[in-house]
């Protein structure tokens, strides 16, 4: 069914988007993207990002762990992916945008996107996969926790099946 799928990993959920992925790459026999943009300004850095100069240094090592996290799940599950990674430029685009021209590069056939946790009074949590939906044709998977929780199950249940 799907021929490249294109997944998006960073900061929050993206054990719940890459588990969806690995699934339905696996399902589809597809190549598997995985993408994470960098965003040198991040917002969690709030007033104080001026004032701290070794914030690239945070920035670079928050990317690393979220990398190293996402190949130890590519690894268990027996997936081979192409890793991407890009930085958010300062022309005022943001993340939801950078992912859905991405995936119009690379003319995946669906994008994976994590679900975030629900912010502060519900303000400004949907806005990337916003972006991405109103910027492509592309199909797009919304993945929760739920989502991850399934495919782990699912996954165990095939290694036990291919071990007896």
């Amino acid at each position: 069914m799907y021929q490249h799928i294109l997944v998006a990993v960073g900061p929050s959920f993206s054990e719940a988007a890459l588990s969806a992925a690995i699934a339905r790459a696996r399902d589809s026999n597809a190549r598997l993207t995985v993408l994470h943009v960098i965003d040198s300004v991040p917002s969690w850095a709030g007033w104080q990002m001026e004032c701290l100069s070794d914030m690239p240094a945070l920035v670079n090592q928050l990317a690393l762990v979220i990398r190293r996290s996402s190949e130890k799940m590519l690894g268990r599950a027996g997936i081979d992916a192409d890793w991407q990674t890009r930085r958010l430029p300062e022309d005022g685009r943001n993340i939801g945008r950078v992912i859905a021209d991405e995936a119009d590069r690379l003319n995946a056939d669906l994008i994976v996107l994590g679900a975030r946790k629900r912010g502060r009074f519900h303000l400004g949590v949907n806005h990337v996969r916003t972006v991405v939906c109103r910027r492509t044709n592309r199909e797009v998977l919304i993945a929760n926790a739920s989502v991850a929780d399934k495919v782990r199950v699912t996954d165990l249940r095939e290694t036990a099946l291919q071990a007896s």
